[in-house]
Parts: structure tokens; C-alpha cells; sequence
């Protein structure tokens, strides 16, 4: 796990640094904390969001939904290293527990991405709030327990999660290097991360 870690702190400092931030900075900035937090749980909505349709329109066990659970492994990491979640601390089982199905994952994932909302200070109109840093940490871990189901019901074990979460990271890099952007967003290079 240190590995991923390691490779997705150096991602981050590369995307952010394209856009004139410093990585490290950023996430120790008690006003900036919440904002990425905000902006990976976001992104991690957004993946989560992929792989359900990728499950609907497909079934479980596709390539491309193997991509997809590991794609959110990427902004969990990313979130892990905001909250000071050491890789030390994720353990991984990659079982479903008591048989859960997809959709019961699906739920739990989305409640814990509730919960981890629900630590920063987004309800304007609402008073009092701020950012809640026990609250963050303890929703990431909750994310953690998901990500672990999900892989169970994908059938997924840790070193091909590691294979694919090392390629997809070498597709992110080589998308840094291109200007990625969300106009010139494409899937086929996840096509060629072979599972």
C-alpha cells in the first residue's frame, strides 16, 4: 500500500503543480484542507458514479469496471494524504462482507461520501459548522471499508488492484503530459490497461 501511495503523491504533486499549487502546501493549509477534500470527494463521486453505470449497463466483473473501482482508489488515497490516513493503517481483505451485493456497497459507499460532506462547512445559509477534521478522517475510513467490499464483489485481489492502480497511474501522468482536460477527455486509453 506504501507504494500507491507513494506513486499517487506524486501524481497529485504534478496535477496541482499544473495548475500552480503546491501539493504538500495545499493540503496542510487549514483553508485549503476542506476545499480539496471537497474536490476529491467530488471526484471520487464521480467515479463511483461510473462504475454503477459501467455495472448497470454491463455486470459485474467487466474491464472497464475493474478501471472504475480502481480509479476511486485514487482520490481515496488522495484523501487519505489530506486527513494523515497512513497506509500503514488500510487493511485489506477484498471480500464482501456476508455476501454484500454490488448495490449494497453502492449505498454504503455513497453514505460514507455523505458523511465525509457533511465534515466541511458546505451548507452557506447554515450557521456555526466548519470544518470537522475527526469527522473527515472517520468517513475516509468508512470509504476505505467500501472500497474493500467493492473489490470483494468484484472479485478483485490486492495485487491486481496494485497492477491496475500502477498502469492507470502511468495513463494519468502520460494525460498530465498531454494538457488533459475535460473537452479532450477520452476512455481509450483505459483501454489498454490490461486486468
Amino acid at each position: 500500500m506504501q507504494e500507491i501511495f507513494d506513486l499517487q503523491w506524486k501524481l497529485n504533486v504534478t496535477t496541482l503543480g499544473n495548475i500552480g499549487l503546491d501539493f504538500e502546501s495545499t493540503i496542510r493549509d487549514p483553508e485549503q484542507k476542506p476545499v480539496w477534500i471537497e474536490n476529491y470527494r467530488k471526484a471520487f463521486s464521480s467515479e463511483l458514479a461510473e462504475t454503477i453505470r459501467e455495472v448497470d449497463e454491463f455486470g459485474i466483473g467487466t474491464q472497464n469496471g475493474k478501471i472504475e473501482i480502481v480509479d476511486m482508489l485514487h482520490f481515496l488515497v488522495s484523501l487519505s494524504h489530506i486527513a494523515d490516513i497512513d497506509p500503514s493503517e488500510v487493511r485489506l481483505s477484498m471480500k464482501a462482507e456476508n455476501g454484500e451485493s454490488f448495490c449494497a456497497c453502492a449505498v454504503r459507499t455513497f453514505l460514507a461520501l455523505d458523511d465525509l460532506q457533511s465534515s466541511v462547512k458546505w451548507k452557506w445559509w447554515a450557521k456555526g459548522g466548519g470544518f470537522k477534521e475527526e469527522k473527515a478522517a472517520a468517513a475516509i475510513r468508512g470509504l476505505w471499508a467500501s472500497f474493500d467490499a467493492m473489490c470483494g464483489v468484484f472479485g478483485l485481489d490486492f495485487e491486481t488492484v496494485k497492477k491496475i492502480y500502477i498502469e492507470k497511474n502511468r495513463v494519468n501522468f502520460m494525460r498530465q503530459e498531454r494538457n488533459y482536460n475535460e473537452d479532450a477527455k477520452t476512455e481509450a486509453d483505459n483501454r489498454s490497461i490490461e486486468v
